[in-house]
């Protein structure tokens, strides 16, 4: 009777280790059996130290209890490492084989997967822990309408407005502005004005008054502020891409970029305005969150004086009487299609990094914004928010990208062939003009002409038209309207 009684316990505990080793090893990977990961990003600086502290992390505890190995590598910018994937994909002389993983945008995401080489992680995901995530990022990983994931969210980023506060206090005391102003692109061109004439009055040299304010990542401001206006520039419409390029849009956007920057109140100097900020030559700046860590603690002159500054975080400027609309960016991780035993374990490795208390981290550290819909709350945020400083950059900069995430509309560009070449050309056209032509008023004043003077031949209509049909055909031809 004893034997009899023992034995279903006996079976149901077998079973239960069987199905809990199954669950948990469905593959055989074991920490005797491994198998090795390779993964390829641009993370730099900080950001790369933030993820190898992470790695690390993985493959000492999780990753060696579940036979994962991870091995990242930096392949420099997320352009050069684009053009390494595309090497190694054509299995180019000298070029080193296919990572498992590796960093990237929609539109690269699309590309691959047009050759079937980009793996669904769907299967490897219960539909519980799809859910865990922020809808509109994991969204961004369904580039073919299907419910197949090809990007994984692992970090996201949106876009915010830094001043140089110590700068800003000596003019806004000055001349009464207030804080007011950076709630709107309106408010940012007329205060950025004030400031040029208010530097142009500590002077006794006329018309030598510094630019107030820059931004990185142009294309965001045409495709983003486009949007507020009510015109999604490609627009999907039976599969196909649809360009709703609207001039009164674009007129709109053109005086509030082009306008002050051939004026001499907006710049772009250095490769990022954070550079900008550094030299002197701006107050302020649209930049990413993911680039915080980058703001300078002092400034530099041409004459080589410096002064130590602190910078204040704002939330994203949106044109007056508009819905608030930010940009939803940052590369996710696409996985190489391959046997199902390396799919699961890059998978494995990508929801421990976005585990939450791993996310936190790594958004603390780095400056991007982790991607699950808990990591907002005030009970998740609270310790972290309290180890790194409340009141310091790296927290004020996570808590106004999560505002953003959860207050504004966010958006992000479809992916469709050609769309990385349309937005090269919203990234140039009306920023690459307006440089130009800044020069050109800036030699007509060196030649003695007077900067209203200097600067009224491109503020015609037919100059605004001239750049409204040229950038409207190129968008066309890439599109093939």
């Amino acid at each position: 009777m004893r034997k009899t009684w023992l034995l279903p316990i006996m079976m149901a505990v077998f079973l239960s280790l069987l199905t809990g080793c199954e669950k948990r090893d469905p593959y055989g990977l074991s920490e005797e059996n491994p198998i090795t990961i390779t993964v390829w990003h641009y993370y730099n600086g900080v950001q790369k130290e933030e993820f190898d502290k992470l790695i690390r992390s993985f493959n000492e505890n999780e990753g060696r209890k579940q036979g994962i190995i991870v091995k990242a590598f930096n392949k420099g910018s997320i352009d050069e490492l684009s053009n390494l994937i595309n090497e190694s994909i054509d299995k180019k002389i000298g070029s080193d084989p296919l990572p498992d993983v590796f960093s990237a945008y929609g539109d690269k995401v699309y590309e691959i997967d047009q050759m079937g080489l980009a793996a669904d992680l769907s299967p490897y995901l219960t539909p519980e822990e799809i859910s865990e995530y922020v809808n509109a990022y994991m969204e961004e990983g369904k580039i073919d309408g299907s419910d197949a994931i090809k990007v994984f969210p692992i970090a996201k980023s949106t876009e915010i407005l830094v001043v140089n506060q110590t700068d800003w206090e000596k003019f806004a005391e000055a001349t009464g502005e207030t804080e007011a102003v950076f709630s709107s692109w309106e408010g940012i061109v007329r205060v950025a004005e004030a400031y040029y004439k208010w530097t142009d009055s500590l002077t006794s040299t006329p018309d030598d008054g510094k630019a107030f304010f820059g931004r990185d990542a142009f294309a965001n401001y045409i495709i983003i502020g486009s949007m507020q206006l009510g015109h999604e520039i490609f627009q999907t419409e039976n599969g196909k891409i649809v360009l709703d390029f609207d001039k009164e849009t674009m007129r709109k956007l053109w005086d509030n970029y082009y306008v002050p920057y051939v004026n001499g109140y907006f710049g772009s100097y250095g490769k990022f305005r954070s550079d900008d900020v550094k030299t002197g030559k701006l107050a302020a700046y649209v930049g990413a969150t993911s680039g915080i860590s980058y703001f300078p603690t002092s400034v530099t002159l041409d004459d080589g004086t410096s002064y130590s500054i602190k910078g204040k975080l704002y939330s994203l400027p949106n044109f007056e009487g508009t819905i608030p609309s930010a940009v939803s960016q940052g590369a996710g991780m696409m996985v190489f299609r391959s046997e199902e035993k390396r799919e699961y374990a890059a998978t494995v490795f990508l929801k421990w990094f976005t585990r939450v208390e791993n996310n936190m981290k790594f958004s603390i550290g780095s400056g991007y914004l982790p991607v699950k819909k808990v990591s907002g709350t005030q009970e998740i945020l609270k310790p972290f928010l309290e180890e790194s400083g409340e009141t310091s950059p790296a927290s004020q900069n996570l808590l106004i990208g999560l505002d953003t995430a959860n207050r504004y509309r966010l958006y992000t560009s479809k992916p469709f062939k050609g769309g990385d070449k349309a937005r090269e050309i919203l990234q140039t056209s009306m920023s690459g003009k307006a440089k130009e032509d800044y020069e050109k008023v800036s030699a007509l004043m060196e030649q003695g002409m007077a900067r209203e003077n200097a600067v009224s031949a491109f503020l015609s209509d037919d100059n605004f038209e001239q750049w409204y049909e040229i950038t409207k055909k190129q968008l066309e031809t890439i599109i093939g309207e």
